[in-house]
């Protein structure tokens, strides 16, 4: 081979290794690229779920201190408070109206009432009778249509065909009949029976029959409370303004304190709280179906709390949690201005709205953490003095 061919040669192999070398760079660039890219995402995707997006937290007492004040924040800082000492009521616009005592002691009665099968007793709207009955359609009895163990039923309930119930009204406790009706045209319980006339032999056994409501009655079963029938109406007019008061007052407070801004360090806090409960719910309710139903009600947390993402649900969440720290902060301003102080009976009084015993403090601050019990505490003691400095005009 001569010595220029050899040449030749030399310079084709440079020039191979050459393209060779430059193309392995640029591979190894790209493949270095293409790693830290997905280094990258996976350090973002790291950081996005450990860091962006709020974890649940499941300590209710977290950035509270033991006597229920938030962590390191003086609320009046925050807070601009409305003028809470000069509120003013009209006592007959939050009392109940007599009409609507009357609805309350008709509610109560409904849960004493007894079996009669007093002849005489006549069948009205919303009474509820025991009865047998037998259907027929051209004179053939059909399944389903025969009842003789006895059958309650809520007139006006609308649990039979239409006009089955109504048919009812007016006849007494004891008597016999025939009932009339015509199936719908469409019926899907039973499609032969589709807008045919039917016939009920119908025999009235019995009333539940509300008792009156007299002094005795109030003496044998309220008598925790009243020992007359007109001290009973008193109880329930006085139960029902100090439910309307205690609405107006939060609401006013609420509505008419500004908040400047929420603290961070406790709003973080809270919209973990807030997802621990939204997240318990969803959980709840889908193992609550899943058992009877066998299905899950909701496909996704994303479905539960009706956002499209992450993100969505991040912005809802900082809202709900906001709604809640600016509440407290304003509570817990009033507790500071006014220099109020947590007594027992506030501990007991939550305590008590937990159904709990006083003596179960020990597993309501095991359950919830102190600070969070004390925080429902200082509320307590915020309402009973603005209740108790409101300016109420009879």
């Amino acid at each position: 081979m001569s010595s220029q061919k050899r040449e030749m040669q030399r310079i084709k192999r440079e020039k191979a290794i050459r393209k060779a070398k430059a193309k392995k760079s640029i591979r190894n660039i790209l493949i270095g690229l293409a790693v830290l890219s997905v280094v990258a995402l996976i350090g973002y995707l790291i950081y996005y779920n450990t860091v962006l997006l709020t974890k649940p937290i499941d300590d209710y007492s977290k950035g509270l201190t033991d006597a229920g004040l938030i962590e390191d924040v003086t609320a009046k800082d925050y807070v601009t408070l409305c003028d809470y000492k000069a509120m003013e009521v009209v006592y007959s616009e939050l009392a109940p109206t007599e009409e609507e005592i009357n609805e309350q002691i008709d509610s109560m009665l409904n849960g004493y009432k007894e079996y009669s099968t007093e002849a005489g007793l006549v069948v009205a709207q919303g009474d509820t009778v025991n009865l047998d009955y037998a259907g027929t359609i051209d004179g053939v009895a059909f399944e389903g249509g025969t009842s003789e163990g006895g059958y309650d039923l809520v007139i006006g309930s609308g649990s039979f065909i239409e006009g089955f119930e109504e048919q009812l009204i007016g006849h007494k406790i004891g008597s016999q009949f025939d009932i009339e009706v015509t199936f719908p045209e469409e019926y899907p319980n039973n499609p032969d029976m589709a807008g045919k006339d039917a016939v009920f032999a119908i025999t009235l056994n019995g009333m539940y029959v509300k008792p009156e409501f007299t002094d005795d009655f109030v003496k044998e079963n309220l008598s925790d409370v009243a020992l007359t029938a007109d001290a009973y109406r008193e109880y329930l007019e006085e139960e029902g303004f100090e439910t309307a008061l205690n609405e107006y007052v939060e609401t006013y407070i609420l509505e008419n304190s500004e908040v400047s801004d929420c603290p961070d360090k406790y709003t973080e806090i809270m919209m973990g709280i807030t997802k621990y409960q939204a997240v318990q719910d969803y959980e709840a309710m889908n193992e609550y179906y899943r058992t009877y139903l066998g299905v899950d009600l909701y496909g996704s947390f994303a479905e539960y709390a009706q956002v499209d993402n992450d993100l969505e649900y991040e912005a809802q969440l900082r809202l709900q949690a906001e709604d809640v720290v600016e509440d407290n902060l304003i509570i817990q301003a009033i507790y500071e201005d006014a220099g109020l102080t947590v007594t027992s009976e506030h501990i007991d009084a939550v305590l008590a709205d937990y159904g709990m015993a006083s003596e179960m403090l020990p597993q309501m601050e095991e359950m919830y953490g102190k600070g969070y019990v004390y925080q429902l505490a200082v509320k307590k003691a915020v309402m009973e003095y603005l209740k108790e400095n409101i300016n109420v005009v009879k």
